[in-house]
């Protein structure tokens, strides 16, 4: 049975465990967690949002890798929505909780070994937030990027700017450079460096759209109602539904401010 409106079902709403590698399993949902059998121990990463998950969770790591311990677990930031279970992973198994406010991350990163594989974790601030990290596991070149990426959105807490837009672009040419097969963001389905690239292109574009726009005298509403989402976008995760015209508005609130 089709859902309302005949609308296609948002691929967020039905959790969906995903296999990488053996041993390295990651569970897409609306929020994304991620564990990873390194030989001795494992890791996780991000822990959702909702505590009453524990025993799925549990179960799913239990199934998928066995009994191996959880050494440690990292946070990407620590927005609630990625740390809900920090607090079971260390009553079950100890866990060292890893995130910029419990580990000074230097500039080189923090690396873990194990015999199975290897993960780095690198420091890129200002993009969500001041805390924000990412990490690449080794050999499979996956890298988690926490909501440094947001299928579409312009990820950043406070005002767009010309220094925070630098950064954004910054961070995303060093994610790309780092040429990962694929990307796992905090939320929604997984990605590679196609979209990181369409993304930039997309960002450019607004920017030049809006302040033309503004520059030719056209009102607020005028603008966010007339520049179309690009054809390639629109299947993006919830980017019809509210974040193209999130990324409108945001923009157009820089150039009008003289911010942009």
């Amino acid at each position: 049975m089709s859902n309302e409106n005949n609308a296609p079902q948002d691929p967020a709403d039905v959790p969906k465990m995903l296999t990488l590698a053996p041993g390295f399993c990651v569970r897409q949902a609306i929020d994304n967690i991620a564990w990873i059998d390194m030989g001795e121990y494992a890791v996780v990463i991000d822990t959702l949002e909702q505590a009453e998950l524990e025993e799925e969770i549990f179960a799913a790591i239990q199934k998928t890798i066995g009994n191996k311990p959880v050494r440690y677990v990292i946070n990407t930031h620590t927005h609630y929505d990625h740390v809900a279970l920090n607090d079971a992973f260390r009553r079950r198994y100890a866990a060292e909780v890893v995130n910029a406010q419990t580990k000074c991350v230097p500039p080189e990163g923090l690396r873990y070994d194990g015999t199975k594989r290897s993960i780095q974790i690198l420091s890129m601030p200002g993009c969500h937030t001041e805390e924000d990290l990412v990490v690449w596991v080794e050999p499979e070149r996956a890298l988690f990027v926490g909501d440094i990426f947001g299928w579409g959105l312009i990820p950043l807490i406070v005002n767009l700017r010309r220094e925070t837009a630098d950064t954004l672009v910054n961070t995303y040419t060093r994610l790309i450079k780092l040429a990962p097969d694929v990307i796992i963001p905090g939320h929604g389905p997984l990605c590679t460096t196609t979209e990181l690239k369409r993304w930039l292109a997309y960002f450019s574009r607004l920017q030049a759209d809006v302040a033309a726009a503004c520059k030719a005298g056209r009102d607020n509403d005028d603008i966010l109602r007339s520049i179309a989402p690009p054809e390639d976008m629109k299947t993006w995760w919830r980017f019809l539904k509210w974040k193209h015209q999130d990324c409108i508005a945001k923009v157009l609130k820089a150039v009008r401010k003289g911010w942009l």
